[in-house]
């Protein structure tokens, strides 16, 4: 079983209560990440709306196959 086939499986049994942990405890590292990195928080808006897009591409064409 591969590391990938593992972290599905697991996600799959998440609760909502789960998700939104998880998903606070990414934008909490993201924070921090920003944080430390201040060259990151400098960038002009329009990049993290690119960032986003491209981050979001996979999870919306695999809501849309559904």
């Amino acid at each position: 079983m591969g590391l990938m086939a593992l972290l599905n499986g697991g996600k799959k049994q998440f609760t909502l209560v789960d998700l939104a942990c998880d998903e606070m405890a990414i934008l909490a590292f993201a924070f921090l990440v920003a944080k430390y990195w201040p060259v990151l928080a400098s960038l002009a808006w329009y990049w993290y709306l690119i960032i986003m897009i491209v981050f979001w591409i996979k999870p919306v064409m695999a809501l849309v196959k559904k």
